[in-house]
Order: structure tokens, then C-alpha cells, then sequence
């Protein structure tokens, strides 16, 4: 065998090896939503019969009816436009519950959370922080505002009046679950205050003001009159027994002295109550009656980017209120929700947004025909419907771990990259059969069934990005993307390079743009993308941008999402939904009115969409936070609700997406087809009467899961990870190699000419290996 066949084989074999060896990490990386960031949870008090659970996690309010293994969004009567802060359960009445608002004060529920209904009447301010309702009459209720003022109600919240004025805000409130007109609070500086009365009347008691601030009251249940327990930021737990007069440091065994909430019960046989804390970074501490604590910690899990942002790993408690039977604690923090059954010894992460959260659906331009639409979810997987979603099938080629890590390595699910944000179908799909997506974190993606998906990434980092196709793709080829720097990239090659062409105004905050195209753009170049001063405009394919909207108008108005007429090029319409109102202009951005309609004045809209018809049917709906669908057959003039408010539409909050939660068929005046997504489950809505009534589509996770692993560990697939991650490593290494069987070949035919002893075959492979070697150094150095 010559040289140049053995050093092709030895490359193959090495090749192999490492394949091999690299290939075994190939692990599939399943990853839910990172960092739950679950804010509260709470047990319903009859869990032993119903299983319910409530939380909120990251301003969401989720709904759990088999103790926590799967969790419903509710959003019918919740509009605030700020985020829910607290909630509590009536122990008297379990289906009546509240919940307060960063800035739209306190909801009511009287249905275990299904429906919710604002009751601020008497609040002289909105911003409440936390609730808490008396154990023994379920219509006394105290409200905590964050300027430093405790309201009070006797009557459920429909009326309220000022209880008490503190120097500093209240940060933990409880009542006492021995004495029910005894009720707790203590503020930041560290104070504490008592009422007998069940609020009406205060006084300030002992306090701890080297503590930092009063983290949690406890009342454990069956406690003795004039016993509680209170956690500080930072001088840990403190008892009394005397109704707060003295208080006594209970620290034994506590590791660190930011106790973030205690919770606990008097068991049957049992003098002192079984004792439950929370500490911010060190999980929890179980103890009886306070004495010494011990740690609990088995399975609980933190994540730097809390210690980061400067969030506590650890928050809230909840005891089961048959604990003695069930020994069910829950743990809420930064990572998500933890759950024990074995009294603390064990603890389980249970999901609350799950990374199989649908966050972007698109229908086929032929959907009419052919039945095509595509859902992602929020983490790395893609699935394909032939027969508008009664059936599934995963769109997994190129979407393997590696391809987004440039590594074989495995990584912390919370740091998975990728992050599904929209999804565009190629105009042309019937003949091209392409489509696109973005992902959260710099990346757009470019699907074909023949090559799967192909990530590109930018150069300058790119975050929250928007894709738009020019509806003229088949002939242009053109595709725009913006993202939260306000840089807008126009590809002209289908998606397969991008150039940088203009910029826009940085968003504010974490917000996502959105973006459409004229329906003439072949004759107009007209773009439009949302920005922190409204909307911005381009009648040169990008290259200029102007604002055409009133910075004034649009500054407080967030989460803007663009509709455009298809009739565009002659009604010049288009609307734009946002966080306070409807907005419709018809002079293509010169002027802008806000749309009004049954749903009130400066509703929350989360999504819009218009009839491809809209010419002749004049057909558009909006999903209004908090009321659900409404629908206009007069372009806007007037709406009205329909089918169930109940339903989610709208992005999961605290997501940034570009996509928009409700779809409307591009054969809508004959199939009356809609599609939504919002769910903190796998699933999308569908309905074929314009919203009237609607069925859910699961995907099928199972399958999807199992097809997918299937799918990365075969042999050909990780060979293609392999090569396409070391192609440039795999090509220098070609070359050297290359290099040295040239070397020797050229001595080899040297020695045919020049006789010498030395140019031997020995002396030609050491020098081939020299010249190889030195290759190898100049490519790779």
C-alpha cells in the first residue's frame, strides 16, 4: 500500500475514532422554560380532596387540579396591564380568592380562579402588593399598598378603607390562625405592628430593626395564643410568645440568616408545631418547634443567574393542610417550584412553563389547499401539520443541540439556546417548500425538507428578532429581520446570507419589534416595524426609516403588534395593538385614531388579525386581555365578543416574541378558519366558525420526544454534527496531509533523477511528516 493510501486511511480511521469517542455525548439536552422564577404558591385548604395548586410564576397566574403535574393559564378578568404581585385563598371559602396588581390594584375571584373581577373601590392607590383574608370570615380582607398604607374591606373588596399609614412599606402580613381578629404586620425597617381587631385599629409592637426588613409573619396552625414566628432579611427566624412583645433569635442550625418565609402546623401527639423556613440561597430548614433547624435540601436546584441578577434562589412555602397525612411541602424560587411528599426529605422540580410552551404558529400560504401549518415551542423543537393539526410530525433535522453550541458538550437545560421566537412560510411554499424561523438569542433559521433547518448567525449580536418575507419572495427573494438593537438585515438570496441596511430606535426594555410588509411592496419597497417611539416606516426597502407616530402618544404604550390591510396598496390601512388601546391609521402612517369598541376604552390588545378578504368582508379581531375575542365586519367601526373568554390567546407573559397569538386563515371567507396559541401546555386553538367555538390540538409529545431521539442517536446523523462542527478543522488537517503526500511525492520523483543514499523511502516519509507537522502549525497557529 503507498504512502498517499495509508496516510488516506489513517485520516478516515482518526476521523472514526473521534467520531466515536465525541459522538457518545450526543445526549439530547430537554430543557423547560429556564428560571420559572415562580413568585408565590400557594395549597388549596381542601387539596386532600381537590389536588389544587395555584402560583404564579413570572407574572403568569397558573391553575394545577392534579397536584402539579400539569398547570392551566387563567386569564379571563385579569387585564391589568401591570403584573400580579400576591394572591391568597379564603380558608373559609376555597373558591374565593384575590389577587393584587403592580398598578391595577386587587382582583376577586369567587370561582377558584376561573373568572376574576377588579375590586378597587376606596383603594387610594393601586400598586398592592400583598393580600391576606381573615380564617375564620372570608369577607374580611387586608390589602397591602407598596407606599406604606394597609387597606381594609368587611364586605369582600367592594368597598375599602385606609386601616394604617406606616413610615415604611409593609413586607409580610399574616393573620392569626388561633385568634382570627389578630392580625401581624412588619415593614422593611424591621418593625412590627398589631391589630386585635381584625385590622381596624393598629399598634406597633417589638421589631428587629438590625434585621433589615420582616420577611414572613407564621401563625402555624394549632399554635398557642400569642405564639408566632417571623423571618427577617437578615438576622434569620425570631419567636414569640407573647404576641410580639419580645422577640427570641431561633438560628440554631440555620446556615444563613435571610429567611424568606416560615410555615408550619401543630400535629396530633405534638406540643410544639412542625417548622418549615425558606432561605434565600441555602433551600430549606425543617424544625420542631424552632429549636434547631436541619437542613432539607435533597434535590433542590439554583442557578447562577440568580446571584447574578440579585434574585434569591428561594422564596415562598406552602404547607399541605393535611401535611400529617400527606407530608406535602412546596417550595417556590428562581430555578421553578419544588414539591416534597416525604416531609422535606426528597424533592422533586416540578414544571410550571414548560419548554414545550407553543410560542410561535405560521399557516401555509396554501393552507387552503393544503392544510399546512407549523408550531414551535419555546425550546428547540419544530412540528409540521398536513391536515391543519389533527396530526403531527416533528421537523428535528438541524435542530440537534451542537449545531446551536458549536460543541459537543453537554449544558445546564437552562442555558439551551434554542429559543424559538417566529416563523414565517415562504410566499412561494407551494414551489419552494421553505419556511423560516428566529430564535431569541441571534439566530435565524432556514428550512428545507431535503437539508433541514440551516442556522445563520450575525456578527453584531442579535436578540427578540422579527422575520418578515416580501410578499413578492418568489420573484425578489427578499426577507427582512429587526431585532431589539434596531438593526434591520434584508436578505435578497432567500434567507441564505443577510446584509445590514438601516436602523431603527433601540426597544425599551425587553421588548420584541414587530414587522410587516406592504402587500405591494414590488411597487412601494414599504416595510413597517415597531419601536420604543410607535411605528417606523421604510418606502426604500429598508435603507430609511421614519417615525409615523407621536413619540408623546405611543410613549407609555408597550407590546405593539402591526396588522396590515391586504387591500393595502389601495386603502392604505393598517392598525397597531398595544398595551392601552386599538390605533388604525388609513393614510399609511401620516395619522393615527384609536379604535373603539365593546371591549372599553384603552384595552390591552395582545393580538389583531384581518381577513385576507378584508376587501369585501371588511372582517377583523382583536384578543383583548382579561375578555378574549372580539370581532368587527364593519373594518373596525364596532366589535363584538365571541367564543370563550377563557381561553388564552395571547403570549405567555414575560416572554419576548415576535409572534402574533392568533392566526386567521389565508382562506378565511370560505374555510372561517382561526388558530390561537397561549397555553402553558404543548397545544394550539383551533376554530372553523370565526371564533364562535374551539377545539384544542395537542401535540404530541410523546412521539415527537421519541422520534427525536431516535433520530439523533443514529449513526448518520451525529457523522453530520461531526463534520459540520470540525468541517474547517477537518479541512486544514485535509490540507496538511495533503501537503505532506505532495512533499513526498516530489522527493519520490526527485530520487528517480538523483541517485543519493540518503534520499531514501525512510528519509521521504520523515520528511513528509515534517512538512505535515509544519502545515498543521501555520493552519491552526
Amino acid at each position: 500500500m503507498n504512502l498517499k493510501k495509508r496516510s488516506i486511511l489513517a485520516f478516515i480511521l482518526a476521523s472514526g475514532l473521534m467520531l466515536w469517542g465525541l459522538g457518545r455525548q450526543l445526549a439530547p439536552a430537554w430543557a423547560h422554560d429556564p428560571h420559572d422564577v415562580v413568585q408565590q404558591i400557594e395549597i388549596s385548604p381542601t387539596y386532600d380532596q381537590d389536588q389544587t395548586l395555584y402560583l404564579l410564576v413570572r407574572g403568569n397566574f397558573l391553575k394545577s387540579q392534579d397536584g402539579g403535574k400539569t398547570w392551566q393559564r387563567q386569564v379571563n378578568g385579569l387585564n391589568a396591564k401591570g403584573p400580579p404581585l400576591s394572591f391568597t385563598i379564603s380558608p373559609q371559602v376555597p373558591n374565593q380568592l384575590y389577587l393584587s396588581t403592580e398598578s391595577d390594584g386587587v382582583y376577586k375571584s369567587i370561582d377558584a380562579g376561573e373568572s376574576w373581577q377588579s375590586v378597587n373601590q376606596g383603594l387610594s392607590e393601586l400598586a398592592i402588593t400583598q393580600v391576606v383574608v381573615s380564617p375564620t370570615k372570608p369577607d374580611e380582607v387586608l390589602a397591602v399598598g407598596h407606599d406604606g398604607h394597609i387597606f381594609r374591606s368587611d364586605n369582600g373588596g367592594t368597598g375599602w378603607s385606609q386601616a394604617l399609614e406606616t413610615a415604611s412599606p409593609v413586607s409580610a402580613i399574616a393573620f392569626s390562625s388561633t385568634q382570627p381578629e389578630r392580625v401581624v404586620a412588619g415593614d422593611q425597617q424591621g418593625n412590627l405592628y398589631g391589630s386585635t381587631d381584625g385590622g381596624e385599629t393598629w399598634a406597633p409592637l417589638g421589631g428587629v430593626p438590625e434585621g433589615g426588613a420582616i420577611t414572613s409573619v407564621s401563625f402555624p396552625i394549632g399554635a398557642a395564643a400569642g405564639q408566632f414566628w417571623v423571618g427577617t432579611e437578615q438576622a434569620g427566624a425570631l419567636s414569640t410568645v407573647d404576641g410580639g412583645k419580645t422577640l427570641t433569635p431561633m438560628n440554631e442550625g440555620l446556615s444563613e440568616m435571610s429567611v424568606q418565609a416560615i410555615v408550619g402546623q401543630v400535629e396530633p401527639d405534638k406540643d410544639q408545631p412542625t417548622l418549615y423556613a425558606s432561605t434565600a440561597n441555602d433551600g430549606v430548614f425543617y424544625s420542631e418547634g424552632g429549636e434547631r433547624w436541619q437542613p432539607m435540601d435533597g434535590g433542590l436546584t439554583k442557578t447562577e443567574q440568580a446571584d447574578k441578577m440579585g434574585f434569591p434562589h428561594f422564596t415562598r412555602l406552602a404547607l399541605s393542610p393535611s401535611f400529617a397525612e400527606d407530608g406535602t411541602v412546596l417550595v417556590s424560587g428562581f430555578n421553578g417550584l419544588f414539591k416534597t411528599t416525604d416531609r422535606g426529605q426528597t424533592w422533586v422540580q416540578l414544571d410550571t412553563l414548560a419548554g414545550d410552551i407553543v410560542m410561535a404558529v405560521a399557516l401555509s400560504p396554501n393552507y387552503a389547499t393544503d392544510g399546512t401549518l407549523v408550531a414551535a415551542t419555546y425550546v428547540g423543537e419544530a412540528y409540521l401539520s398536513q391536515d391543519g393539526g389533527d396530526t403531527w410530525q416533528p421537523m428535528a433535522k438541524g435542530l440537534e443541540l451542537p449545531y446551536f453550541t458549536d460543541s459537543f458538550e453537554p449544558i445546564e437545560r437552562n442555558d439551551d439556546p434554542r429559543r424559538f421566537q417566529a416563523l414565517a412560510f415562504s410566499p412561494n411554499y407551494r414551489a419552494d417548500q421553505t419556511l423560516f424561523g428566529t430564535i431569541l438569542n441571534n439566530g435565524v433559521l432556514r428550512y428545507s425538507q431535503k437539508q433541514g433547518w440551516r442556522l445563520h448567525r450575525f456578527q453584531q449580536w442579535e436578540r427578540a428578532i422579527a422575520i418578515a418575507p416580501s410578499p413578492n419572495f418568489s420573484q425578489d427573494q427578499t426577507l427582512f429581520i429587526v431585532g431589539q438593537k434596531g438593526r434591520v438585515h434584508r436578505s435578497s438570496n432567500g434567507g441564505k446570507t443577510f446584509s445590514k441596511v438601516g436602523d431603527i430606535d433601540t426597544q425599551v426594555g425587553n421588548e420584541s419589534p414587530f414587522m410587516v410588509v406592504s402587500p405591494d411592496y414590488a411597487n412601494d419597497q414599504t416595510v413597517y416595524i415597531t419601536g420604543p417611539v410607535g411605528i417606523y416606516k421604510t418606502t426604500d426597502a429598508g435603507k430609511t426609516w421614519q417615525a409615523v407616530t407621536d413619540a408623546e402618544q405611543f410613549k407609555t404604550r408597550l407590546s405593539l403588534r402591526l396588522a396590515i390591510s391586504p387591500d393595502y396598496a389601495n386603502d392604505q390601512t393598517l392598525w397597531v395593538g398595544s398595551s392601552e388601546g386599538l390605533f388604525q391609521t388609513q393614510d399609511g402612517g401620516a395619522t393615527w385614531a384609536e379604535v373603539s369598541g365593546a371591549y372599553g376604552e384603552q384595552p390591552y390588545i395582545e393580538a389583531v388579525v384581518v381577513s385576507p378578504s378584508y376587501a369585501t368582508d371588511q372582517t377583523m379581531l382583536v384578543s383583548v386581555r382579561g375578555q378574549g375575542l372580539f370581532k368587527s365586519t364593519d373594518g373596525g367601526d364596532s366589535f363584538a365578543p365571541v367564543g370563550d373568554a377563557t381561553l388564552p390567546v395571547s403570549i405567555v407573559s414575560n416572554f419576548e416574541s415576535s409572534a402574533m397569538s392568533l392566526l386567521i386563515s389565508p382562506g378565511y371567507a370560505e374555510d372561517q378558519t382561526l388558530y390561537g396559541f397561549g397555553s402553558v401546555q404543548s397545544e394550539i386553538f383551533k376554530s372553523t366558525d370565526s371564533g364562535g367555538t374551539w377545539q384544542t390540538l395537542a401535540l404530541p409529545k410523546a412521539e415527537i420526544f421519541e422520534a427525536y431521539n431516535r433520530y439523533q442517536h443514529t449513526f448518520s446523523s451525529q457523522a453530520r454534527i461531526f463534520f459540520y462542527l470540525y468541517r474547517n478543522r477537518l479541512l486544514k488537517g485535509f490540507l496538511a496531509v495533503v501537503a505532506g503526500g505532495l512533499s513526498y511525492g516530489v522527493l519520490s520523483a526527485l530520487s528517480q533523477w538523483v541517485k543519493l543514499p540518503w534520499l531514501k523511502r525512510p528519509f521521504r516519509i520523515a520528511a513528509a511528516g515534517l512538512v505535515t507537522c509544519l502545515a498543521l502549525t501555520v493552519l491552526f497557529v
